[in-house]
């Protein structure tokens, strides 16, 4: 298996903490690792061209939920240097959430940050039987991290983003769509609509699994990520739907 370099594209209001496992086991295989920072971007196409800015000049994605639609404006910019790339828990529509992010807005301004965490997102990141202590405090302390400047950035971002939906038949590299069969963020359909549109993808199903796929089901993440790295760049898979329980 030819060594990668791995950019993990993190999603709202997430640090490295979220792919902890997929770097330990893609490490471990020999591949480089990189977490990428979105910085003071407020805008997906202005996130993706400074993220590429400091990359390897060829570099495997992995992104989960913004950092999916992180990972398609990348090829959007910059298709030539993209390798593999992973979709976790994505989209590629337009945001259809702008009234619960003006709210949760208004909240952080206001100094509630750790409200709108533990309370609002952490509860719908998670599937039912993974909906525990342990990941809602670390989904907390990684939004606490970053702070309430990044919530307003990164909210507006997701907010004025334009559908991807027409750029996925022309990603030709091998693709990997990974779906948690109780994501209430971006649910089934979702990955289903785009790995039916990329001519090169792999629809990994999780169950149970919720919006966090990467620690929610880590195992099963770690060698769909494995499996898609092994696959040459010119010679792309196009496996329709694999399901793991």
């Amino acid at each position: 298996m030819a060594i990668q370099d791995v950019l993990f594209l993190p999603g709202f209001m997430c640090d490295e903490r979220l792919f902890a496992p997929q770097i330990k086991s893609l490490t471990a295989a020999g591949h480089a690792c990189h977490v990428g920072n979105y910085g003071a971007g407020a805008s997906i196409d202005r996130i993706a061209h400074e993220l590429m800015k400091n990359a390897p000049a060829r570099v495997a994605l992995v992104g989960l939920s913004m950092g999916a639609i992180v990972a398609l404006e990348v090829w959007r910019q910059f298709p030539e240097r993209v390798t593999h790339m992973a979709l976790l828990n994505g989209t590629a529509r337009a945001d259809a959430a702008g009234p619960s992010r003006k709210s949760q807005l208004r909240q952080v301004v206001e100094g509630g940050l750790s409200n709108v965490l533990r309370k609002e997102l952490a509860p719908r990141y998670l599937a039912v039987g993974h909906n525990s202590e342990h990941l809602t405090e670390l989904i907390a302390a990684m939004g606490q991290r970053l702070g309430p400047e990044a919530f307003v950035r990164q909210s507006v971002a997701l907010m004025t983003r334009q559908s991807q939906l027409e750029l996925l038949p022309s990603i030709s590299c091998p693709v990997l769509v990974v779906a948690g069969d109780e994501d209430a963020m971006c649910p089934l359909s979702r990955q289903e609509e785009m790995a039916a549109a990329i001519k090169a993808a792999e629809l990994c199903i999780l169950s149970p699994c919720g919006h966090i796929s990467t620690l929610e089901q880590p195992e099963h993440v770690n060698a769909a990520l494995l499996r898609l790295l092994s696959n040459p760049a010119a010679q792309p898979t196009n496996v329709r739907a694999a399901v793991f329980n």
